[in-house]
């Protein structure tokens, strides 16, 4: 069977829009939409995904954890936003813009978190937000910083810079793949702190594996001990139901153009209001007090059509409601990875219990080279996928998202067992 075949065989509204003088109706303003969906009803998912997303069938795309394909209402009000901008220029971003538009987009980011007022900064990214995090804490030469080997690349590199320039100490500790349950994740974090710790980085739900570890319980014990907690959320916002406060956490960093579905370009900082003042500027700042956020966010000129597309994409998710598509997600999850685990050859090396892992899962195939079997998914079954380097090994990972449907994760096995019978 070819590529074309297998995909002709898949078979498989916007909403309103405020801008400045200037809305985009739709005859169905939630078409679809159910708080009660069940994760499992196909033809439900099938027709919201026909509604909701416009998407390349050439192919299909399981490594959406790059970025979120966003959803017609929000690429229709990007498209808006940036003509509006483009028309009317300097004037709008100098009078308008601030704090008009840009305080409507904070208000709906607010409400989707449940942060306090003034606990939040609009930055570019996640990246961007641990960077001014990691490096705008007061770490001293000899301060121990823990970490784990499967952290985000970028912030691992980070704290060795800082290992470099200031002398601190980096440590490393085990997270096993598929830990035997939280509070093995827990007590591994806490034996690893001594008097010298300082802080201690999270990534709430691993970019590699899947992988969500207990944020909250961590971040309590850890204060218990006066150690700082950062929470690297880039992929678990919006991917899993919790607002801010829920971590417990004093600073917590999170991507908008993942799971929240906004255009490429948003990321948000938190930082518990009395905490703010621990953190110095990683932008040149003189004009903020001690305790504002605002503080460290001297940016420049921002991508303003971007940030005004927060309050569609906020929209969008209040519509799905982010409990129904956390269960959808973590039900496409387990319909491939419990199939792919009884496939000759294959090891799934995300947890299969509920409380550990959502969307995102990874597997690799004995005698198989992972980036070989990426190429052979791709070319030979149109399945888009990804390689990640974990620590000794290279592994698949898989990502679906609301406009996948079980049709495509059956071509994927299909694959998989094509492949595994070589």
């Amino acid at each position: 069977m070819n590529r074309r075949t297998i995909l002709h065989r898949l078979g498989m509204t916007i909403g309103a829009l405020s801008l400045p003088s200037l809305s985009v109706a739709s005859p169905n303003k939630n078409p679809f939409a159910d708080p009660l969906a069940d994760p499992a009803d196909e033809a439900y998912w099938r027709e919201f995904a026909h509604a909701h997303y416009d998407v390349n069938r050439d192919f299909i795309n399981l490594e959406n954890g790059y970025f979120g394909v966003q959803p017609r209402s929000v690429i229709a009000a990007y498209h808006e936003n940036a003509d509006y901008v483009n028309r009317n220029s300097s004037r709008f971003m100098r009078q308008r813009f601030y704090p008009g538009n840009f305080a409507d987009s904070m208000d709906a980011i607010y409400e989707i978190t449940g942060a306090n007022p003034g606990e939040l900064l609009l930055t570019r990214n996640a990246t961007e937000a641990l960077n001014i995090l990691i490096q705008g804490m007061d770490l001293q030469k000899g301060d121990q910083v823990i970490l784990q080997h499967h952290d985000y690349h970028s912030m691992i590199e980070t704290y060795q810079m800082l290992e470099k320039t200031k002398g601190i100490e980096l440590v490393y500790v085990d997270i096993p793949l598929i830990p035997e349950n939280p509070e093995q994740v827990i007590q591994i974090y806490m034996n690893a702190i001594t008097p010298r710790t300082k802080c201690i980085l999270l990534t709430h739900l691993n970019h590699l594996t899947g992988l969500i570890i207990p944020v909250a319980d961590i971040s309590r014990k850890a204060r218990e001990k006066g150690v700082a907690v950062i929470v690297d959320a880039a992929h678990s916002f919006a991917q899993v139901d919790y607002k801010m406060t829920d971590l417990d956490a004093d600073f917590i960093a999170v991507n908008l153009h993942k799971w929240f579905s906004n255009p490429l370009g948003a990321g948000l900082l938190y930082i518990r209001k009395e905490k703010i003042p621990e953190i110095r500027p990683l932008y040149g700042d003189a004009s903020h007090e001690p305790d504002d956020i605002l503080k460290l966010g001297h940016f420049g000129t921002p991508a303003a059509p971007v940030v005004m597309t927060l309050k569609a994409s906020a929209d969008f998710n209040r519509m799905v409601t982010i409990p129904v598509k956390e269960k959808r997600l973590r039900y496409l999850q387990n319909y491939w990875t419990s199939q792919a685990a009884k496939i000759d050859r294959v090891e799934v090396v995300t947890p299969s219990d509920p409380e550990q892992s959502c969307a995102i899962a990874s597997f690799k195939m004995d005698g198989m080279d992972s980036y070989d079997l990426v190429r052979l998914l791709d070319e030979d079954f149109g399945v888009f996928t990804v390689i990640r380097r974990l620590k000794d090994q290279v592994v698949v990972r898989v990502t679906p998202n609301l406009y996948n449907g079980t049709g495509d994760l059956d071509v994927f096995l299909d694959g998989i067992r094509n492949i595994s019978s070589r």
